[in-house]
Formats: C-alpha cells, sequence, structure tokens
C-alpha cells in the first residue's frame, strides 16, 4: 500500500479508536450533514430567487432606459426636421443667411422664438444650435457653446440619410455640466451644403432616467453603436472608448467577465446600452446570507461540541469508576462497596459486575475447600498405598507356603489372585485393550476355581486392538456383573471388541442369562435405587457408564439391550484418542 495510504489508515484508526472520538465524531456529523443539506438546498433556492430578482429587476431597467434613450433619439430627431429647410423655420433661415443686418435682426429672433416656442413645447428638448460644419462657426453669434467640444466630434451612434445619432455626452453647453443626447441633421438650403443643425437633450432628462435604479446595486452604464464599438462608457477602466464589447451568451440573460456582470438590451436601430454591475454588488445579498449562515453553522457546531462534551463526561465518570472497581479486582480487592453512577445502562453493567465478583469469591471458597478434601485425600491415598502392598506381600509368602507344601490348586489360585489385586490397584486411569483382556482372563480363571457350576467366556479381539487406549478396570465389573445376576450353570459370555468407524471402538459384552425387562434396566442404571445399593446388582454398570462419562463425556455411550429369558447385551462405544478426558 502506498505510504500516503497507510499514514491516513493509521490516522483514521487512531481518531475512531477511543470512545471520546467517536461521541465527538457522531455528534459532529450528526450536526453538521443537516447543516450542510440544509444549507446548500437553502443556498441553492436563495441563489435562483435572488438571480431571478436581479436579473428580472436589470433587465426591466434596462429595457425601459433602452426605449426611452431611443424614444428621446427620434423625438430629437423630430425637432430637427421641424427645424429644418423644408419647414417654415427653414426658409426663414434661408432669408436669415441671405438679408443685410437690419432684416437678420429681426429673422433671428423670429427664429428664436420660434425655437424657443418648440423647446417649450417639448421640455426634454435642450439645446438647439446651427452651425457650419466646415468651419465649425454658428450661425447665432449669441448662443453659448462650448469651443472645446463640437458636434463633429461626438461620439456617433449611427448615421442614416445626413443625420448623425450621438451617444451619451457632456452637453456643447457652456452654462451645462450634464450629460446629453443629441442629433446632427444638414440642412439643405442653397448655397449653404454646409449648414447643419445640432439638438440635444434637456440636461434634467437623463439625470431622471439614469437616476432611477431599481436593482438598488451600483450601476455602470455603456453604449456601444451599431458595429458593437463602446462609444459610452462609465467604467473606463474595464470598457475603454473604442473597444469592441464582446457579443452575448447565447441563452443566457447576462454575460461574466473578470469583475463584472454584463445586462445588455439591443434598440431597433442596431446600437446597445448595457447595464455593468461588479461582481461584488451582484453577490452581496448571497454573501450576507452565505455569512449569516456560517455565523448559524458556528454556532451550531460549537453548541454540538458543547453537548459532545457534556455526553463524554456523562459517559466517562461511570466509565473511571468503573475501571477503577476493575482494577481494585485485579489487585484481590473482592468486597470494596460500589458506587452507581444512577444511569441504568451502567448500574446494570455495574450489577452483573457484581454478580460476577459474588461468583469468583464463591469459587474461590470452593477451591479453598478442595484444596483441603485435596491434602486429605493425600493422606489417605498414602494409606491407601501402603495396604495393597501389605495384601500383595502376604498373597506371595501364603502361594509360597502353598507351593512348599505341595498345594498346587491354592499357589494358583493365590497367583491369579495376586494379579488381578495388581492390576486393579494399580495407578493411572487409562490401560491398553490388551492388558485390559488378559487381567479379564486372570478374572475368569479365578472364578472358574472359585464357583462350583461351569459356564465360559469367549473374548474376541483383533490384534489390531489391542494397543488401544482405554480406561482402566472397565470389562471385569461388567463380566462379573453378568456372571453373578446373568448365567447359571454352562452359561456363556462374550466379550467382543471391534472397530466402529475410524474414530471409535465398539466392545460388547453379551451373556445368555435370565434377562431384564425395560424397567429393571432402567432400575440398574439409576444409581440412586435403594434396591441396587443392597443387593449390588448393577453397581459395576453404574460404575462404567461413569468412568467414560467423566473421561469422554457425550463422545461415549453406554446402552443395554436386553429381553427376559433369552440374556442381555451390554455395549460400549469409546473414542479412540491418546489419552482420555480426565485421566
Amino acid at each position: 500500500m502506498h505510504p500516503v495510504l497507510v499514514q491516513i489508515s493509521q490516522i483514521w484508526t487512531y481518531l475512531f479508536y477511543s470512545l471520546k472520538s467517536r461521541v465527538f465524531v457522531v455528534l459532529l456529523l450528526s450536526s453538521l450533514v443537516p447543516l450542510l443539506l440544509i444549507g446548500g438546498t437553502s443556498y441553492y433556492t436563495i441563489a435562483s430567487m435572488l438571480d431571478n430578482k436581479i436579473v428580472n429587476s436589470v433587465q426591466n431597467q434596462l429595457n425601459y432606459t433602452a426605449f426611452s434613450l431611443e424614444k428621446e433619439l427620434k423625438s430629437l430627431n423630430h425637432v430637427a426636421m421641424q427645424l429644418s429647410f423644408e419647414q417654415e423655420v427653414g426658409k426663414d433661415l434661408s432669408r436669415y443667411l441671405a438679408s443685410d443686418y437690419y432684416d437678420r435682426f429681426q429673422l433671428e429672433q423670429e427664429i428664436k422664438n420660434y425655437i424657443f416656442l418648440i423647446t417649450y413645447t417639448n421640455p426634454n428638448i435642450g439645446l438647439i444650435h446651427y452651425y457650419f460644419s466646415d468651419t465649425k462657426q454658428s450661425v447665432f453669434t449669441d448662443t453659448g457653446i462650448s469651443l472645446d467640444l463640437h458636434p463633429d466630434e461626438l461620439p456617433k451612434l449611427y448615421s442614416f440619410g445626413g443625420i448623425s445619432y450621438h451617444a451619451l455626452h457632456p452637453s456643447i453647453d457652456i452654462l451645462s455640466d450634464s450629460l446629453v443626447l443629441s442629433v446632427d441633421r444638414r440642412i439643405f438650403i442653397p448655397g449653404y451644403d454646409n449648414l447643419h443643425i445640432y439638438v440635444e437633450t434637456s440636461p434634467k432628462l437623463l439625470s431622471q432616467l439614469l437616476g432611477d435604479n431599481q436593482s438598488g446595486m451600483t450601476t455602470a452604464y455603456l453604449m456601444s453603436d451599431t458595429q458593437n464599438r463602446i462609444v459610452y462608457s462609465e467604467n473606463v477602466v474595464e470598457f475603454t472608448f473604442g473597444s469592441i464589447l464582446s457579443p452575448e451568451n447565447s441563452g443566457l440573460p447576462f454575460r461574466k467577465t473578470q469583475n463584472s456582470y454584463l445586462f445588455s438590451e439591443k434598440s431597433s436601430e442596431g446600437w446597445g446600452w448595457t447595464a455593468v454591475i461588479p461582481k461584488v454588488e451582484y453577490d452581496k445579498e448571497k454573501n450576507s446570507w452565505i455569512r449569516q449562515f456560517a455565523l448559524i453553522a458556528t454556532v451550531t457546531l460549537m453548541a454540538a461540541l458543547g453537548f459532545a462534551w457534556m455526553l463524554w463526561r456523562t459517559v466517562y465518570k461511570p466509565l473511571t469508576g468503573f475501571n477503577k472497581e476493575i482494577r481494585l479486582f485485579q489487585v484481590g480487592s473482592l468486597h470494596s462497596p460500589l458506587n452507581y453512577p444512577k444511569i441504568a445502562e451502567f448500574d446494570y453493567v455495574l450489577d452483573r459486575f457484581e454478580e460476577m465478583r459474588q461468583r469468583i469469591r464463591q469459587l474461590l471458597l470452593e477451591v479453598e475447600q478442595n484444596e483441603k478434601m485435596k491434602s486429605r485425600l493425600e493422606v489417605e491415598k498414602l494409606l491407601f498405598q501402603i495396604n495393597p502392598h501389605f495384601i500383595h506381600n502376604t498373597l506371595d509368602t501364603v502361594r509360597w507356603l502353598a507351593r512348599l507344601n505341595g498345594q498346587e490348586q491354592i499357589e494358583r489360585l493365590v497367583s491369579l489372585l495376586n494379579k488381578v489385586l495388581y492390576y486393579n490397584m494399580g495407578k493411572g486411569g487409562t490401560a491398553t485393550l490388551g492388558r485390559e483382556i488378559a487381567c479379564l482372563n486372570d478374572y475368569v480363571a479365578l472364578q472358574q476355581i472359585r464357583y462350583d457350576f461351569k459356564f465360559e467366556v469367549d473374548i474376541q479381539a483383533g490384534d489390531e486392538l489391542l494397543n488401544v487406549p482405554i480406561p482402566r478396570f472397565i470389562l471385569q465389573p461388567l463380566v462379573e456383573n453378568s456372571l453373578y445376576h446373568g448365567i447359571g450353570d454352562n452359561g456363556l459370555i462374550i466379550v467382543k471388541a471391534g472397530f466402529q468407524g475410524e474414530d471409535r471402538i465398539r466392545i460388547e459384552v453379551k451373556d445368555s442369562g435370565l434377562g431384564m425387562d425395560v424397567e429393571e434396566i432402567r432400575r440398574v442404571l439409576d444409581s440412586s435405587t435403594e434396591e441396587r445399593r443392597k443387593t449390588g446388582m448393577g453397581i459395576g454398570i453404574h460404575y462404567v457408564n461413569r468412568i467414560i462419562k467423566v473421561q469422554y463425556g457425550d463422545r461415549a455411550s453406554l446402552t443395554i439391550r436386553s429381553e427376559p429369558g433369552i440374556g442381555t447385551s451390554i455395549v460400549l462405544l469409546i473414542p479412540i484418542i491418546d489419552e482420555p478426558e480426565g485421566a
């Protein structure tokens, strides 16, 4: 794995290893995830609403302003046409230019009166100026025209039929510093081909049109001619005069630059009116909402951390107490009083802990008692081991006396008895099947000398079974039980051993005796039956059953099948292992 991934994995494991970290992370996530979901959904909804609101407001304002500007340009053209040669004032102007000084003065007054009447009836009309384009001289010498700005030098939106439509520009009236729209129209008077009339809007008009900003945002305006060149700009840093304004993005209500949003509207004549809104201004409401949401999120997360700390303290204090009890328990303190934190789950755990302590105290007492009993048993065992040696030595003495006196039958009887006792009193809990069969043969020979009736014991076991380990002293009790309670004169006892599968051996002790019914079998296996204890019947079977259960558990079994008058069969199933359990 990549070292970076290994490091990330280690950090992740460290963060989530402790309960404290998990509590804090889970509570933070439970607060943060809803905040992110709600915040994301709210931001998307609010941003859409604000965008629609701003776009609609700016676009409506833009449409209204562009329509008004176009309307004013047409109005200026109409006034210029009224003051041209084709109309009455144009004829007066023709006579004015051809007359002498006295007639000029009178005609000048008439023309000015007519111009005053026109401006009075059209309050949106400002300065009206007649001039010669070649000499740049005014027709009327008393007009207050700025010498620094001439109509030929003004930015043009478009020209048509000898008429020039100018973009927003400062008024050429020396008494005004306002922005105006203007129209320059050539007047066709014979002999005066360079005569023009210049008409501009009232200084107050555009301040009214441009000053009513419905969006409430700082807005800069641009005007572009029919070639999309900027002829008026209120943001000369980003949009300089004469530069080409990029075309609108298809299907979008606005387009973006590096620092601004642009909203454009085209007039029917092809010139453009554009509103430029800085991104900071455009996103002001959204940024304000983000700041408010960030504040709320911060307060929420701080509250979540506070609650996480309170929850951790609620959990940490009982855990500390529980850890203290475990440490006391480790050093052997089993009687210290428990401090319950009054929290149901922890109280329940402490109750179980107290039950465990009580159980351990009880087990320790039992172990102590067992150790004391074991010590007593060791003493008894030493005493018990002395008696068999005394018995064996005594029997050997009897056997040698019988041999010296020529009592061969007594010698054989004592010899067999000594072998049987030596095997049955031997140490260890296991033997091989071969040794068990050898001892059984000695026991049978001994009983055949003892009893006055004849019986036979047929032992069937293959050589491959002779080294299989089995519990010591299990065949003799079963044969003895059949001999005492199962057969009479000329009886037969069959001992048969064989493999049962690959991991068990099957030993069957079968007699041809009186047999038992079901109730009798139950009483034989019931160790608590008073009658069995008095008569001795079934004691050997019960002993064998207990031995195999102690040493092999449920892997071994003893079953009895018997019928009255036919005989009894006792079957042992023993697992093949190197050393039986409990040996």
